[in-house]
This record gives structure tokens, sequence and C-alpha cells, in this order.
């Protein structure tokens, strides 16, 4: 089912949609914020975000509902780590944000695969790996030929078939 489905699905009230779009998604969220805000709030984030992709789907989610999870899940944990509070507190004051799907775009949390992802981020030299980090979690700690450097890596190994589309 693509994510525009999902997405229509959860707008009409449709439960194994929400259920169909945890499975998919929320592994991803859930990395995300274990990396964010550690193991211990990690789940409590997740539960956040499809919380409020159910309750209002039309205000927190739209037919990029990859990209709407992954955002709502670093943008929920980093609330809640600088605040010191616990992620249904940020959530009350966390605003929502309008992504327009490019239906040329893949779904990327389901067509990549991650394990192969975080060994070529392992292998960028001189630390570029965690520079991609962090420019992708907080926008520190980076500068911009670094940035294009390790964008450059990643992309030879895209394109050298080293990286491949996970097999089913």
């Amino acid at each position: 089912m693509s994510r525009f489905d999902l997405y229509q699905r959860i707008v009409d009230g449709d439960e194994l949609a929400l259920r169909n779009a945890f499975r998919t998604y929320g592994a991803s969220a859930r990395e995300i914020a274990r990396r964010i805000i550690g193991p211990d709030q990690a789940d409590n984030v997740v539960e956040e975000v499809f919380l409020l992709i159910w309750t209002e789907p039309e205000r927190w989610a739209s037919p990029a509902l990859d990209v709407h999870v992954l955002r709502i899940a670093r943008d929920l944990s980093l609330a809640a780590r600088r605040r010191g509070v616990t992620p249904a507190t940020a959530a009350l004051e966390l605003q929502p944000f309008a992504i327009h799907p490019d239906q040329a775009t893949p779904d990327v949390v389901e067509e990549i695969d991650h394990d192969e992802l975080q060994r070529v981020m392992l292998r960028l030299p001189d630390g570029l790996g965690r520079q991609l980090e962090d420019a992708w979690f907080e926008a520190q700690g980076s500068d911009e030929s670094s940035l294009a450097e390790a964008i450059a890596t990643l992309a030879e190994s895209f394109h050298s078939g080293r990286m491949v589309r996970r097999e089913e």
C-alpha cells in the first residue's frame, strides 16, 4: 500500500491503516528518537507521533506520510530533549508543518537497505557520517564542504550498486 493510500485511509478513520503505517514507519521513527532522546523515551516519542497522526491526520500528516512520521519523531524528540520534558508534554507545543509530496520521489523508508546505509556512513572518512547525522538532527557541527563530500560518498555507494534496495 502506498503512503498516499495509508494517509487517505487514516483520514477516513481506518485503524488497520494506522497499524500498517506503524509497521512501515515505526521502527525508523523509533531509531531517530533513540538517537536524539535516548532509548528510554524513544517508544514514548513514537507513541505520540502516531497519536498525533491518528487524532488529527489533516493537521499532522499528508500524502507524504513517511516524511511526516520521521519529521514529527525528530521534532518531538528534539523538543522533549531541549526542554527536559516528556514527549507528551512536548507534543502540546509542537507545530505541524506542510510538506507536499513529489510523486516522482520513491518512499525511501521502505526501499533503502538501512543496514547497508549504516555501514556506508561508518566508512565515511573523518567522522563525516556523524556530521551528516548532526546536520539532519540539529544542523550543528558541520560545514558545507564536509557535507558535500559525505553526500558525494553516499551517492557513489548508491551508483556503484554497493547500496541496493532492500530485498523482500
